[in-house]
Order: C-alpha cells, then sequence, then structure tokens
C-alpha cells in the first residue's frame, strides 16, 4: 500500500494541487498538461510512486490509474477558480495573475481552494442528477439505446477499419453486460488505418451473439493454478457484426458536433451502450447516413445480410495434393465473412482433421471424467460436431453461417466417425435434416445450452454447412461408401493456377525459386509444378492424381527458405510417390541421378537436377 492509499478521497486531490501550482510558477512558458504531470511526478517520490499503481475496476474489471482522475480533479478546481489559463489555441496552462499573486507558502488548500471550489461541484452534481434521472426514464425506451465499440492497438487485435459488410469480430472486454442481441452501434478507430485518420468512426455494427469464454486471471508467480473451469470465471465474450461501411470516416469532433454544444461522445471503457439523449441523435444520424438500416435500428432486428449461403452446403472438394482444396474452402466462408483468414478468431467455423484413430467419440462426444472442487464426476464432454451443431442451433435466426471443416476425409472410416449422425445428413426444402435422431448424450447437452426444447428431436439447421476435402494421391486410405457420397457434393479441385482477381498475367502463390544460384536454373514456381505435371503425364504415364497443385509448395518470401521446401518437400514427394512407382522410360531428373541421396545432395550443391523434359517443358510455357 502506497502513501496516497492511505489518505481520502478528497485528501488526494488536495495533495496535488500545490505542486502543480508550484511547476507552474516556476515555468518561464505555458505548459502542457502532460509536462505538468511530468514535472509533479519528479519533485514528489509519493506522486512518483500514485502515477505509477494502477487499480482494478470493481464494475468493469479494466485497469486504470487513479492518479489520472485526482490530477484532472484538481487541476479543474484551478481553472474554474480563474488561477490558471487553458490557451485555447494550443491547450497548454499557464497561471492567470490571480494565480501568480498566491502565496504559496502561506496558501491554505483547504481554506482557500478547495471550499472555494464547492459551489461548482455541487452546480455541477445537480446537473449529472438531473441528467441521469432523464437517461433512467429513456432507459426504459430500448429505442434510445446505441452502442460504441472501440479498436485499439493496445487493446485490441483488430481495426474497424479492416472489416467488410458481413465480417465479426469478438469483443471480448468486460462492460458488455447490460448489452441485448440486435443492438446497433458506431466501429470507433483509435488508431489510423491505411490512408486513414485515427480518431474516427468508420462503419456501423449490430450485435448478433453472446459468446461465453473462459477468464484465465491467474497473475505470473501465483501459486494457484487454474486447471478446470471452476477456478475461472465465464465470461461473455459479444460478437459484433459490420453491417455498414461508410465511404469517409466520420471524426469524432464531427459526431461531437451533432450535439451542437450538449455534449461530446463518450470514449471512456472499450464498449458502452449510449442511453442519453445523445443515443437519439446518433440514432435519427446513422438512419439517414444509411437509410437501408432504419426499420432494423428501430426494431434491433437483426439484419439479413445478402452474403449468406443461400442453401446449405454438403461439399466435398477433391484432388492432387497442393491444388488448393483449403483455399477453396476460404472463398465459400468469404461468402458468408469476407474478411476471414485461416488464422481468424472465428466462433463460426470449426475445423478438425480425420486421422486413422479418428473415432465418433472424438467427432460427436464423450463421457469423460471431470474434477470439480476436488471431486470426480463423469460428464459428456462434446466433440467438434456437437459443438457446431449447438452453434448453428442458437444462431439460426440470426442470419449466421456456421462452418465444419473436416480435412483429409478418407483418411478415416468416415461411416464409422458420423455414425447416427449420418442420418442427420438428408436435408429437405428449408436446408434442415429431414429425418431427426434421438442421441441422450448430444440432446442432454443441448438442452443444457437452451438452444432446443424438452421434446424436441436433433436436426441439423439449414445454416450449419459441412465441407470436407479428399487428397486423392492418398495411399492406404479408406473408401467413402456410395451411401454417404450421396449426400455430399464433390468438387473437384484442378491442378490449373489460380489467377490474381483482375490480373490476367498475375497468379496467386507464385514465386521465384533458386536452383543453382545462377539465373539459368531460376524458376517461377507457377511454370515449374506445369512443367513437372506435364512430364508426370506425358512421360511417365502417371495419373492426374499423382499430379501437383500450386500451392503444394507455398512462398515462404525468404530464399533460404523456399529452397529448404523444395529439398525436403516437393523433391521427397517427387522420387518416392512419383518417379519411383513409374514403369516408363521417361524421369523428371537429370541423367545420372541413381538414388534420392544422389538428388538431394546435387539440388545442395546447387546443380541442376531436372531433366531435359523439364526444363524443355517450362521453356514452352
Amino acid at each position: 500500500m502506497g502513501y496516497f492509499d492511505t489518505l481520502k478521497v478528497e485528501e488526494q486531490v488536495s495533495y496535488l494541487i500545490k505542486p502543480i501550482l508550484e511547476v507552474l510558477s516556476q515555468a518561464s512558458t505555458p505548459l502542457k498538461t502532460s509536462e505538468i504531470r511530468s514535472r509533479i511526478i519528479q519533485l514528489d517520490t509519493n506522486i512518483a510512486e500514485f502515477a505509477n499503481t494502477e487499480y482494478t475496476s470493481k464494475r468493469t474489471g479494466n485497469k486504470y490509474k487513479k492518479f489520472t482522475i485526482k490530477f484532472g480533479l484538481a487541476l479543474k478546481e484551478l481553472i474554474v477558480l480563474d488561477l490558471v489559463n487553458r490557451q485555447a489555441e494550443n491547450k497548454t496552462l499557464i497561471l492567470t495573475s490571480k494565480g501568480r499573486s498566491l502565496n504559496l507558502e502561506s496558501l491554505d488548500v483547504e481554506k482557500d481552494i478547495r471550499e472555494k471550489a464547492q459551489p461548482y461541484w455541487e452546480e455541477k452534481r445537480k446537473k449529472v442528477k438531473k441528467q441521469q434521472s432523464k437517461e433512467r426514464d429513456m432507459y426504459k425506451e430500448e429505442s434510445r439505446r446505441i452502442c460504441r465499440a472501440i479498436s485499439n492497438s493496445q487493446v485490441s487485435d483488430f481495426s474497424w477499419y479492416k472489416m467488410q459488410v458481413g465480417d465479426i469480430v469478438t469483443y471480448k472486454y468486460n462492460s458488455v453486460d447490460d448489452t441485448h442481441i440486435g443492438e446497433f452501434g458506431l466501429g470507433y478507430n483509435v488508431d489510423a488505418g491505411e490512408n486513414q485518420p485515427s480518431g474516427a468512426v468508420s462503419c456501423i455494427f449490430q450485435v448478433v451473439d453472446y459468446i461465453e469464454v473462459l477468464d484465465v486471471s491467474e497473475k505470473e508467480g501465483s501459486t494457484k493454478k487454474a486447471t478446470s473451469k471452476q477456478n475461472n470465471i465465464l465470461k461473455k465474450t459479444i460478437v459484433l457484426r459490420c453491417v455498414h461501411v461508410f465511404n469517409e470516416p466520420i471524426s469524432k469532433a464531427h459526431i461531437d458536433n451533432w450535439f451542437n454544444g450538449s455534449g461530446q461522445m463518450n470514449l471512456q471503457s472499450g464498449f458502452i451502450c449510449i442511453t442519453d439523449e445523445k443515443a437519439n441523435i446518433i440514432t435519427e444520424r446513422l438512419k439517414a447516413l444509411a437509410p437501408q438500416l432504419s426499420t432494423n435500428i428501430d426494431s434491433k432486428k437483426i439484419l439479413l445480410l445478402e452474403n449468406k449461403q443461400k442453401d446449405p452446403l454438403q461439399v466435398i472438394f477433391y484432388g492432387a495434393p497442393g491444388t488448393g482444396k483449403s483455399y477453396s474452402i476460404g472463398s465459400l466462408i468469404k461468402r458468408s465473412y469476407p474478411g476471414y483468414t485461416e488464422y481468424d478468431d472465428n466462433p463460426y467455423v470449426f475445423r478438425t482433421t480425420i486421422y486413422r484413430d479418428y473415432s465418433y467419440f472424438d467427432f460427436v462426444g464423450n463421457i469423460m471424467p471431470v474434477t470439480k472442487a476436488g471431486k470426480v464426476s463423469y460428464e459428456f464432454v462434446p466433440g467438434i460436431f456437437t459443438t457446431a451443431l449447438c452453434t448453428a442451433l442458437r444462431t439460426q435466426d440470426r442470419n449466421l453461417d456456421v462452418y465444419l471443416i473436416l480435412e483429409e476425409m478418407s483418411r478415416g472410416d468416415i461411416a464409422s466417425i458420423f455414425g447416427d449422425v449420418f442420418q442427420l445428413l438428408d436435408r429437405n426444402d428449408d436446408g434442415k435434416s429431414m429425418y431427426a435422431i434421438n442421441n441422450k448424450s448430444i440432446y442432454d447437452y443441448l438442452i443444457s445450452n437452451g438452444v432446443i426444447k424438452a421434446g424436441h428431436k436433433i436436426i441439423i439447421p439449414s445454416n450449419l454447412h459441412i465441407i470436407g476435402t479428399v487428397n486423392t494421391s492418398d495411399q492406404n486410405v479408406n473408401v467413402i461408401d456410395t451411401a454417404f457420397k450421396r449426400r455430399f457434393d464433390f468438387k473437384y479441385v484442378g491442378v490449373d493456377p489460380i489467377k490474381v482477381e483482375g490480373e490476367s498475367d498475375k497468379y496467386i502463390n507464385d514465386f521465384d525459386i533458386d536452383f543453382t544460384g545462377t539465373d539459368t536454373y531460376k524458376y517461377k514456381w507457377v511454370k515449374l509444378y506445369q512443367a513437372i505435371n506435364h512430364v508426370i503425364i506425358n512421360d511417365l504415364g502417371l495419373t492426374e492424381d499423382k499430379q501437383l497443385g500450386p500451392f503444394f509448395l507455398k512462398n515462404k518470401k525468404d530464399d533460404k527458405l523456399n529452397r529448404e521446401q523444395v529439398a525436403d518437400k516437393l523433391l521427397h514427394y517427387l522420387w518416392h510417390d512419383v518417379e519411383r512407382v513409374s514403369y516408363k522410360n521417361g524421369s523428371l531428373f537429370a541423367n545420372g541421378i541413381k538414388s534420392f541421396g544422389q538428388l538431394y545432395s546435387e539440388f545442395k550443391n546447387e546443380k541442376n537436377i531436372f531433366s531435359e523434359s523439364v526444363i524443355k517443358e517450362y521453356e514452352n510455357l
């Protein structure tokens, strides 16, 4: 506990007043607020300790510094009493003639400053009380609510400037408990974007979901360890969806002008609900700026966006290695969430990889031992399917698509993995399961999460999309039976390169690979893999399953790393899985290369490794 913690609230303000006056009296020029803070911290070790101490808000859980608040109150009293003047042109502070006339040695802060400032605070309290009463009345009217959420690089990992209509963000601030699904708000950027200003609103969002997340709040060095849910706090995280992007960002100053001098937009906390008269003003402005949203802003109904999938998807992408099956999946997901990448924390995209020992219990869930308060009990722990199903049922009326991605479906016994869930894959014209199933474990889990009512059977809703991939060149894989295939659309992903959108002669994932340290054997990847594919089909007499796709190698944006993936990945595949299974006389590699060890050594020594056929075909492209 520091010295300031032993003082009462009013005493903390009083303590700061005289140091502020001393700093201003010693200054030869007007000072900025930050300069005054810095100098009083240097003057007094107690103040320095107070300035560096962080406190935690009991209401929001956010960190803050009491010093900043008390310093502001002390400075405000000096300005109110006309002892300090804030210069409008540059916002610096200087003592007035009245302030300069003070005798600081004999100054009685309580009598000469604090008591004289009380009439100002009493009038301020009356205004606040009147405003709070007005806000309470308005709070009863749900239409008089609008939200504001801040993106700030210091406390969040996203920017509203990067959001497109349909994109979502999970907002992890603590002050969101009084928010309701359907409410609209302003996306405010603290930081500047690319060619965009800082301190501006760039979009309108809508609250579309709540998600419970574990808050692991143990500090480093603590002897306690958060090992299970009961040791942590389940906190609600709201999901915000961008529903409108302004052509030009709206500055805070411009928004403050909407209020005609009656106030400013509050920038405290990360997320707030505005319920006073400003909410009415902002709401009417938003309806004028985005008239297509007017009805939904008034009703708070979830906005139905055009980028939602029109039909439920049950698709399997299949093709040779590196053809872009995952890229194709990403393109599908971007129809719903335009800014989606595989690295996003999107709560509506679930992904797993099937393997030989992957089972029904991994996929659907299993009864597992769980320790609570030192006692062991057994509970159903949901698998990825049940988790995705629960999310889809919860959000089916909110225009949100949920994706379940199953990579490498042919590597496991897929019929056994799906089990009774297989019955749900037949969909009716509305996109829902034609046939329901009875599964007590899934049923109890869905009931406990409030997404179905008692007596309802289990079905897949129309907003749950199941997408899989199959690598046709894999060896020792399981056969997917006809009945299962009938319930999926099979989409072939070919080996052709993918052009950059809007560019006729540029391709995605094209890059240079230096094979020999000279320009003679520096290859463009897109041309090289096509040349190799030509030789695989025409000279080696193999099927297209053995060909390469444009993403077999990915640009590491580093010459050394790109060479390493050629040695460790490309050469290994071409020698063991392609060259060795051919019974024709053709070859991918130069004459004289008789073993993989020799091939690897030749490449490491920067010698040409490709056959005349590959080089000739490369030159023809």
